[in-house]
């Protein structure tokens, strides 16, 4: 009797045990907060701080003038760099305000020309010089480069800034020792010579320089690590619990029934679009480098260094860019294609588009550095002069760069070309049977 007992109190606890752990399966739910702050800590390590305007507005060229001779200061050097970062810390006072050129100004002993990637509107250049905008009555457009001297006549460093557009040049007083600008005068710089661009040049005509010796490149690898396209969902939408995943044609993406971001080259690049509904599309007061900075900057987008390499307005649409640079020398095409840059579009004072990598280059290569020479610029102006259509005025820069090719998931390769920018357009050259520069018409 007391074996039938203890069978049947083992049975029932055995019902009553499977009844519990199926109530408990069915009624499961994970923490779903709890893992997405576990991957949004992941997410975030993938992406950078805040930076400052002046880390991402940099000259692509510093020239030297001395007694007629000019020299291009290399820009992976530290020289390069610890330049412009004293030069934007002089403080500026007015001096001539209605000086008409010539630029550079000539009968100066010494100067150096910084050039820009792209036009810098004059607040935003006042913003990194920490200017207040009141205290300067200069151009409300923008600044295509500037030209700091030494001012013979009071032994003085001033600066000259050269509005293009405007045709106007634009004296300034800086607290620039002289004594420590002669010491950077002194440096064993490039050599390089100006393109000649035809009879029809202003006294504000902006050379484009080259260097007059073959220049020594370096090929490198890197891995690369992958960024999280849901750090972006969390970024840029409302509700991104309310975000969908679609996949056509192999190609995925992500909606909230309005706002979208596409994923292109197998996930490694990202289009967001945002539709504007507003009839509202009158130009906002800010400028688009700052307005597209600031957007950027917001989500910690910089992730690796990232350059102003041009903007644009077009109608109501203006649009920013931002390319890689790798020590200094700017990735130009990835696979042939100019997509490795950080593009952000605007109508009105809504952002409506942002285009940008997907992954991010590793602190260092992982092989030996590989370098080797290529030709002298005045070689690729021969090279160009070989093309039947081949206009020099319509040549904007001539420069190195890297294209990046892909080797597999995690690896980039970065191969090192002379690039010009002809009619707006880049395009590598080559100097094989092969020539890379058709289209130049």
């Amino acid at each position: 009797m007391n074996y039938e007992h203890v069978k049947t109190g083992l049975l029932i606890g055995l019902v009553g045990l499977s009844i519990i752990l199926t109530w408990q399966l069915w009624t499961f739910q994970p923490d779903i907060n709890f893992l997405g702050e576990s991957e949004e800590l992941e997410r975030t390590s993938l992406i950078s701080e805040e930076v400052r305007l002046s880390d991402v507005i940099r000259p692509e060229k510093l020239i030297t003038h001395v007694d007629g001779q000019t020299a291009m200061i290399p820009r992976h050097t530290d020289a390069f760099d610890e330049f412009f970062d004293q030069l934007l810390q002089a403080e500026l006072d007015e001096g001539d305000m209605l000086a008409t050129g010539p630029f550079p100004k000539p009968g100066v002993s010494a100067g150096i020309e910084v050039i820009f990637p792209a036009v810098v509107p004059t607040d935003t250049l006042l913003a990194m010089f920490e200017v207040d905008r009141e205290v300067f009555n200069l151009p409300t457009s923008e600044v295509d480069r500037l030209y700091v001297y030494i001012d013979n006549n009071q032994d003085e460093v001033a600066m000259q800034l050269l509005f293009g557009e405007d045709e106007r040049v634009v004296e300034v007083e800086t607290s620039f020792s002289a004594n420590e600008f002669q010491e950077w005068m002194r440096g064993d710089y490039i050599p390089v010579t100006s393109v000649s661009q035809g009879p029809n040049h202003t006294q504000l005509h902006q050379h484009v320089y080259v260097p007059v010796e073959p220049v020594e490149v370096e090929r490198m690898t890197y891995t690369t690590s992958p960024i999280d396209v849901n750090y972006f969902i969390n970024e840029l939408f409302n509700e991104p619990n309310s975000v969908r995943a679609n996949l056509a044609d192999q190609n995925e993406s992500f909606t909230d029934g309005n706002r979208i971001i596409q994923l292109r080259n197998d996930g490694e690049f990202m289009d967001y679009n945002n539709p504007l509904f507003s009839e509202n599309q009158e130009r906002s007061s800010r400028h688009i480098v700052q307005n597209s900075f600031d957007f950027i900057n917001s989500h910690g987008g910089w992730s690796d260094p990232y350059i102003l390499s041009d903007w644009a307005v077009a109608d109501v649409r203006e649009e920013a860019e931002y390319m890689l640079h790798v020590d200094g020398t700017p990735v130009i095409s990835y696979e042939g294609q100019s997509i490795m840059s950080l593009k952000v579009g605007r109508i009105g004072s809504q952002i409506v588009s942002y285009e940008r990598p997907l992954f991010d280059l590793d602190n260092q290569p992982i092989n030996a550095i590989q370098r080797f020479e290529l030709p002298s610029g005045e070689a690729v102006l021969e090279r160009l002069n070989e093309q039947e259509y081949f206009d020099p005025n319509r040549l904007e820069k001539v420069m190195v760069g890297y294209e990046m090719n892909k080797q597999n998931v995690s690896l980039v390769t970065l191969e090192p070309y002379w690039y010009v920018l002809y009619d707006g357009q880049w395009q590598k050259v080559t100097f094989n049977d092969v020539a890379s520069e058709e289209g130049m018409q």
